[in-house]
């Protein structure tokens, strides 16, 4: 395995990001950004180079995938249970590349042991490494993505997957079956510890569309207990064991009761910069989730406009993807949709959509309020636009109904069905695959105080979205 083959597909795809002619319209950008990415993905897919064997040592199992690294490159291949793999057997692989939800994954076509070997050496990784996305060649060297790598942070709570750690304020979700019972116990005091695992980082939108060099998450995948160790920590080692060597702490912390006072001013402004960086962070991710469920529906739709040579309607969709991302970067309402009751918002929207001809929606809405304030509003415009979106990008639908009741409760409860590809939602890739469509979809429907739920219904694809009184 001479270069990395997962990093070759990315790097191909940001490639057609980089910036196109200054003056050029939003419609005209994102055409020929569409373009560009379909041919460059298209290209690296057919060559026969990525079809060869890949030679590599298996660095941790998972159920649906495992990690593989040799040299200066590292793959996360799914292999979808096909042999019981283990940590140092040295396999060869023949992957095939496809695209998920605008990801490339690879999936194992043959797997082939051909003996064991031992584990790369774990690369020092600091927070900094930990939030790097590689966007070039030269950048190679400090990409820790999928590779093994030694971190260390003070553990700050248990998870449902295992656990986690502070790496210098940086959260890192560690994943293992086997927590370590020096983490199982309910005291306060965690101590510092050094971990040995497999990152993966979890990228943001952003990051691919702005070229941007942070990631959402990071997890570290560890294969047994003995990856993890205790670092020397006074707090922790007074607060567990010696009583004396407690006191001589309390006696420390009253001595340099003077200098923390000093600093105190310092501490301040580092809390404010740490609070703006918060809020940052989260008008980020809600701009990355609108650039989900609004500008990537529209630039699918005007795709297929296009391909059926049908230009005016495609730039009526992209002039209206303009407005949107105006809205989206200053975080504006849409004024005329928030001066409409939600079944008039509905309805407009429903109008919209079967002017493009290619699909047909029906509604019928019965005990929608009369009045949503503005978020709330957004929110249900939104998992809306994903659920047709997904009714017709992936289950290739061509009827789609809108039917909303009111409940006994004096709820009402809104369906989405369609006669696509029927859905199943426990095969369904998920947040640990990079896929954030029905995560963001729920989450909605929560501020909107109400239930999401996808289930088939004879021979339909049904959304759910019930809400109480």
């Amino acid at each position: 395995m001479k270069s990395l083959i997962a990093s070759a597909l990315v790097l191909a795809s940001l490639s057609a990001f980089s910036a196109g002619d200054k003056g050029r319209t939003l419609g005209d950008e994102t055409s020929a950004m569409r373009s560009r990415i379909e041919s460059s993905i298209r290209k690296m897919l057919s060559s026969e180079k990525l079809r060869s064997g890949v030679t590599g040592t298996v660095t941790h199992v998972e159920r649906e995938f495992f990690f593989l690294q040799a040299e200066d490159a590292a793959l996360k291949i799914f292999s979808h249970g096909k042999m019981a793999l283990h940590p140092t057997d040295l396999v060869v692989v023949d992957v095939k590349p496809s695209i998920e939800g605008g990801y490339v994954v690879f999936d194992a076509e043959s797997i082939k042991k051909i003996g064991s070997g031992t584990l790369p050496q774990p690369r020092n990784a600091s927070a900094k490494d930990l939030v790097f996305v590689a966007l070039s060649r030269k950048d190679r060297a400090r990409d820790v993505n999928w590779r093994r790598v030694e971190v260390r942070g003070r553990a700050i709570g248990l998870t449902e997957s295992g656990f986690a750690i502070d790496v210098n304020e940086l959260p890192v979700t560690v994943v293992t079956d086997d927590v370590p019972s020096f983490l199982s116990d309910s005291d306060t005091t965690r101590p510092i510890v050094k971990v040995t695992g497999v990152a993966e980082l979890i990228l943001d939108q952003s990051a691919i569309i702005g070229r941007s060099p942070w990631v959402m998450g990071v997890k570290l995948y560890m294969s047994n207990e003995s990856d993890v160790a205790i670092e020397p920590d006074i707090v922790y080692l007074a607060n567990k064991h010696d009583k004396r060597l407690q006191i001589a702490v309390i006696s420390a912390f009253v001595v340099l009761g003077a200098l923390v006072l000093f600093f105190a001013g310092y501490g301040i402004r580092q809390a404010r910069r740490r609070l703006r960086s918060q809020v940052l962070m989260t008008e980020r991710k809600r701009m990355a989730d609108d650039l989900h469920d609004t500008i990537e529906q529209h630039i699918v739709g005007a795709g297929m406009l296009l391909q059926l040579e049908r230009t005016k309607e495609a730039n009526d969709v992209l002039l209206r993807a303009k407005r949107e991302m105006r809205d989206i970067v200053w975080g504006l309402k849409n004024d005329d949709m928030m001066r409409l009751s939600p079944s008039d918002m509905i309805r407009e929207y429903v109008k919209d959509e079967n002017r493009k001809g290619m699909y047909r929606i029906d509604c019928r809405l019965l005990g929608l309020p009369e009045h949503l304030d503005a978020t709330k509003m957004r929110d249900l415009s939104l998992v809306l636009r994903e659920a047709v979106g997904n009714a017709v990008k992936h289950g290739r639908a061509k009827k789609i109904a809108i039917v909303c009741d009111p409940t006994e409760s004096g709820g009402w409860r809104l369906r989405v069905s369609n006669d696509g590809k029927l859905f199943d939602p426990a095969s369904a890739p998920g947040v640990d695959e990079g896929h954030f469509g029905i995560e963001g979809m729920k989450s909605r429907a929560r501020r909107l105080g109400a239930e999401l739920s996808i289930c088939a219904d004879g021979n339909r694809t049904v959304l759910t979205l019930e809400a109480k009184r």
